[in-house]
């Protein structure tokens, strides 16, 4: 987007916002927010603002009877959107932790009779009062006062709802009876329900319990075969200290992740050698309920680079090498970013191209990708090709113009001078000159364009003509064009005058 400030007539000055870039993907970026715990242990998912979540390690906590504060920690794993200088690296885990509050005397169950009672065990979803699983869903209903009691001398006011899995299965409650439905097939999640006391903030946890849509499907690690489904295990990494970034994976929950020697693992050890090493991890998950192997574990392998630690590396590739804050002016010129990797961060480019090779593109009128190369130095002896240059390309979008005048077309002159009336041309039996150059079309509606941009006219009147007149208009002898022109360039009007025979002006033709 860019601003045209009127500067002085016939100048302006042109200032352009950056173009936002995408960097590196983080918990920052990803903006978890509203995560919380209650005292009776229920987890509020956190809202994301960018990114997804696919996965988390718990969805509940025991009652906090302690009479204290108990720290609390979730980790959520994040599918990294694409965009991102480490898409590649598939899913980053971000930490959330909170104060868990201890049970007030009004919430807890124990010494206040009004708290609402769940009927089954909450931790216990086989026990014979506990809402069972759900399959073959479609749209069903639960009578939630089946489930739950209301204390002595209080009522149930309200019910919510946890929803730790797919968003394509909806719930909604009215009253005691919670709908859910989806219109997806093998789609799966697990559910939670909260009781509030209508009287104080006393509140009853039911078990967490599954729900499945119909599915005739067996879910796999890969697959072409459209009767199944696949976990589909993308990107990912190990780093050459050993930390494992797992891999995106769009169906199942993770439930450990194990090394060659089928040992769980957290982490491998780094890689203290000369030269990169491939590495195999095998990533177990746990089927989700719905499909025809549900409940049971699906071992899912894949192999990683895993750099050295120590010089020399590999040569530094293009993919190794993180992009910021290079964009395109909507006037086409380019501007330079740094570039980062490891060992070196923020390093300004040498040379920046276009596709032609020139250093600035023609403007455009509407969004357009483009593609520059960047060339830089590799500034760090850990890399192989340390000292030398390489040249990298970068896709970025310019924006469109929105100066009329970067697209107008033919040429005509204007005076000098410009008047509140036409008849002003004629005061004082003076002669004005139409010597100033301009870009446009001459007719109402059209832009009038001095030096690239539009002119302000300021609402005058101007004596114009295809071609430089000295001497063109006011009394001369012969009739002359004239055109108003405002603030902004738009021409507003055109007429004729002619000054013979008056003092002062003839009237408009």
């Amino acid at each position: 987007m860019s601003t045209k400030i009127n500067a002085r007539s016939p100048f302006f000055i042109e200032a352009t916002e950056p173009t936002a870039t995408l960097g590196i993907f983080d918990c920052t970026t990803a903006n978890l927010l509203n995560f919380a715990v209650s005292s009776a242990g229920d987890v509020t998912e956190p809202s994301i603002l960018k990114g997804t979540i696919i996965d988390r390690t718990v969805t509940s906590f025991p009652a906090n009877t302690s009479g204290s504060a108990i720290s609390r920690t979730v980790t959520y794993t994040i599918q990294i959107p694409a965009g991102y200088s480490n898409t590649s690296a598939g899913t980053l885990p971000c930490v959330q932790t909170i104060n868990q509050p201890t049970q007030t005397p009004a919430e807890n169950p124990s010494s206040n009779d009004n708290c609402p009672v769940f009927n089954g065990d909450a931790n216990d979803p086989s026990n014979a009062n506990s809402i069972p699983a759900i399959t073959n869903l479609s749209t069903t209903t639960v009578n939630l006062a089946t489930y739950f009691t209301a204390g002595t001398d209080a009522t149930i006011n309200s019910y919510s709802v946890q929803n730790y899995g797919a968003a394509a299965i909806s719930t909604s409650i009215s009253g005691n009876t919670l709908t859910i439905s989806t219109g997806s097939a093998c789609v799966s999640t697990t559910l939670r329900v909260t009781a509030f006391n209508s009287s104080d903030a006393c509140t009853a946890l039911s078990n967490e319990f599954s729900v499945s849509a119909a599915c005739t499907k067996a879910l796999t690690c890969t697959t072409t075969d459209a009767n199944n489904d696949a976990v589909n295990l993308t990107g990912g990494n190990i780093s050459a200290t050993g930390v494992i970034s797992n891999p995106s994976y769009s169906i199942a929950n993770l439930l450990r992740i194990e090394d060659s020697g089928n040992n769980t693992i957290t982490s491998v050890p780094a890689n203290n050698g000369a030269s990169p090493i491939n590495v195999t991890l095998t990533f177990v998950f746990k089927v989700t309920t719905g499909y025809t192997n549900s409940a049971s574990e699906l071992e899912c392998s894949k192999t990683f680079s895993q750099l050295s630690t120590v010089a020399p590396r590999v040569n530094l590739e293009c993919s190794d090498v993180t992009f910021d804050n290079f964009t395109i002016t909507s006037q086409g010129n380019v501007i330079a970013g740094t570039v980062s990797y490891l060992g070196s961060t923020n390093i300004t480019p040498n040379n920046i191209t276009t596709e032609s090779g020139d250093y600035k593109y023609d403007v455009v009128a509407s969004s357009t990708s483009r593609t520059i190369s960047i060339t830089f130095r590799v500034l760090n002896t850990n890399w192989l090709n340390n000292n030398t240059s390489i040249t990298c390309t970068l896709s970025v979008t310019q924006p469109p113009s929105e100066n009329a005048c970067d697209f107008a077309s033919g040429n005509f002159v204007i005076s000098e001078e410009g008047f509140s009336a036409v008849g002003s041309f004629c005061n004082n039996n003076a002669v004005h000159s139409i010597l100033v150059p301009v870009n446009g079309t001459s007719s109402v509606g059209n832009t009038v364009c001095y030096l690239g941009n539009p002119f302000n006219g300021g609402g005058l009147y101007y004596a114009f003509s295809s071609f430089e007149i000295q001497n063109g208009a006011g009394n001369i002898g012969a009739s002359f064009s004239v055109m108003q022109i405002d603030s902004s360039g738009t021409i507003l009007r055109i007429t004729t005058t002619n000054c013979q025979g008056d003092d002062g002006g003839d009237s408009q033709i």
